[in-house]
């Protein structure tokens, strides 16, 4: 049985003052057979670290973010009989 995966969420990148992102375009694909979304994203990353220098790149970005599941309560029922013993008023045991 394989082990469950963990998400962990995605944290995008914010401009400073050296480094300025601009979001140019952002597709939601969702895929209802794995039961997650599939998100793209295109993005202008702008360097301002040398005011000489400045220059631009342009990037994309590809995660996934999964469904959040319904959790499901379980209840089992216990089906309890009495039986009479003589010197004991009352025993209970499951049938399992």
């Amino acid at each position: 049985m394989p082990k469950e995966k963990l998400y962990v969420p995605v944290v995008e990148p914010k401009s400073t003052s050296y480094l300025e992102y601009v979001e140019l375009g952002r597709t939601v694909t969702p895929c209802s057979v794995f039961k997650k979304d599939t998100v793209r994203v295109r993005v202008l990353q702008i360097c301002k670290g040398n005011p000489a220098e400045t220059f631009e790149t342009e990037k994309h970005w590809e995660y996934e973010v999964p469904w959040k599941e319904k959790e499901v309560k379980v209840e089992q029922k216990i089906k309890v009989k009495k039986k009479a013993i003589p010197g004991v008023i009352f025993v209970a045991h499951s049938d399992q």
